[in-house]
């Protein structure tokens, strides 16, 4: 993670940035400048992440507890489509609030159509530029990847792209990896990531997908079409390349 410090006649500014979230640090010569030191090298370290995600509400899940991290999942049912989503937390790897960040997703249609057994991990990469992530590989093998989105998300003192790829995974996949964890890189044009996400994540996304799937599904409001029109048919099951939001 680069430090921004914009030298101003008189006092020095620094802008870190995460998330879309923006910490500023205004500081005088002299003595502050020291404070200024300590408190960048622990936000770089992410040793103070805790602190300032608390500050923020974000919670910190730490991604190999089971428990921790099924407590933190979160399902929803999209009212336009019916379509269920489960997410896993978001986390942050080498646990650098400010760095990159993963979650496991998955959907669920009601109707029982073949997005049942899609799952994705949604892996996002903070670069000072473009680096066009585009491949993933595990145990030498390619990984169904998709380019999801490439934002520039902050261009205060320096910019930040954020780079966000879809790994898809099918269910028996899911079980595969629940058992042993799962480690990838994501090959780009000027850069790549390693991840590692261990099995207790994997497991636990899965356990909540499958409870989702099985329990009772909430009843959507049935539109009133207007009329002389024709009712609207039933949404397209298969998800779009894109994945759904």
């Amino acid at each position: 993670m680069r430090q921004a410090a914009a030298a101003v006649k008189g006092h020095s500014c620094g802008l870190f940035s995460g998330m879309d979230v923006h910490v500023m640090f205004v500081l005088c010569r002299g003595a502050e400048m020291a404070i200024f030191r300590v408190v960048a090298a622990c936000l770089l370290l992410a040793g103070c992440g805790a602190q300032l995600a608390a500050a923020y509400g974000i919670p910190i899940v730490p991604a190999g507890q089971k428990e921790q991290v099924s407590k933190n999942i979160s399902v929803e049912q999209d009212p336009h489509t019916g379509l269920i989503k489960v997410s896993g937390p978001l986390i942050f790897h080498d646990r650098n609030l400010l760095g990159n960040t993963y979650l496991i997703r998955s959907w669920i249609d009601p109707k029982g159509q073949s997005v049942n057994d899609d799952f994705q991990i949604l892996v996002t990469g903070r670069y000072p530029k473009r680096v066009y992530l585009k491949q993933a590989y595990a145990d030498g093998e390619k990984v169904s990847t998709i380019a999801i989105d490439r934002e520039r998300v902050s261009c205060a003192d320096f910019c930040i792209i954020k780079e966000v790829i879809g790994l898809n995974l099918t269910e028996d996949e899911m079980v595969r990896r629940a058992a042993t964890g799962m480690s990838f890189k994501l090959l780009g044009r000027r850069a790549s990531l390693v991840m590692t996400i261990p099995p207790a994540y994997f497991a636990a996304l899965l356990d909540a997908h499958r409870a989702a799937r099985s329990g009772p599904m909430p009843s959507l409001p049935k539109a009133t079409p207007r009329s002389g029109a024709s009712p609207a048919g039933s949404p397209d099951a298969t998800r779009p390349a894109s994945s759904p939001a």
